[in-house]
C-alpha cells in the first residue's frame, strides 16, 4: 500500500474476480495475468518512479542486538522461510515469528503508518515474541497519525512514533531484541497509476 499511488477510490473500492487458468499454466504466471486483465478490463496503465518516501528504519540500538538464533535455521542454499502468528494473552498481543530482520520489519509495517525498512545488515533468521497492547493501535488512521507522507502529529523526523510510542507498543517491543525504529526518509520504488477505469468492460 505504501508504494502505491493513484486515485483515493483504489484504497476503498472492491471487485470480485472469477478466473480459469488456461491448460498448462502454472501459479508463477497468475501475476503477469491478473495485470494483462487489469488494463483490459480497468484500462490500467501505470509506471514506476523512486521518490523519498517517510520510512522506519530498522537499526540496532545503543549496546548491541539481543537476538535469540532461530532453533529451526534453513539448511542448504536456500532461502529463509519467515513464518508469524498472532496471539492474545493477559500480557497482550504477541507477534511471534521465526524471520530475518528485513521479514520482520515487512511485518511490523502492517502495524505502523510508514513501512518499515531494515538498515541492520545482519543476516539470518532469528525467533522473535513482539509483546504489545492493542489498545495503542486504536485509532489510528490509515494515513497514521499525521497523515500521508510526514512524520505523525506533535512529533519531529528521527523520533519515535507519536501516537503509537510508549510503553505496550510494538515499537517499544523491539528494544528487548536490542534494536529500535527510527523515522527517516529514503528512496522507494513506488507504482504510480496514470488511469484506471472504476467500471470494468463487461463479460
Amino acid at each position: 500500500d505504501f508504494q502505491v499511488e493513484g486515485p483515493d477510490w483504489l484504497d476503498g473500492t472492491r471487485f470480485d474476480i472469477t478466473a480459469k487458468l488456461p491448460a498448462g499454466a502454472s501459479e508463477k504466471e497468475i501475476p503477469e495475468m491478473l495485470q494483462s486483465l487489469l488494463a483490459s478490463r480497468l484500462h490500467l496503465s501505470l509506471h514506476r518512479e523512486t521518490k523519498a518516501h517517510a520510512i522506519y528504519a530498522l537499526v540496532v540500538a545503543k549496546g548491541g542486538p539481543r537476538l535469540k538464533p532461530a532453533e529451526n535455521q534453513v539448511a542448504g542454499s536456500g532461502a529463509p522461510h519467515a513464518t508469524s502468528t498472532m496471539q492474545m494473552d493477559a500480557s497482550g498481543m504477541h507477534l511471534k515469528a521465526t524471520a530475518t530482520l528485513a521479514s520482520l520489519g515487512e511485518m511490523i509495517a502492517r502495524f505502523s503508518e510508514r513501512p518499515v525498512v531494515d538498515m541492520t545488515r545482519i543476516q539470518g533468521l532469528y525467533d522473535f515474541d513482539l509483546v504489545f497492547s492493542p489498545e495503542t493501535l486504536r485509532g489510528v488512521p490509515a494515513g497514521g497519525p499525521g497523515g500521508p507522507g510526514g512524520p505523525p502529529a506533535g512529533v519531529s523526523e528521527g523520533s519515535m512514533p507519536g501516537a503509537l510510542d510508549g510503553p505496550g507498543s510494538i515499537f517499544d517491543s523491539v528494544d528487548r531484541y536490542g534494536l529500535k525504529l527510527e523515522a527517516r526518509k529514503a528512496p522507494m520504488e513506488i507504482l504510480v497509476v496514470d488511469g484506471i477505469e472504476k467500471t470494468p468492460t463487461e463479460n
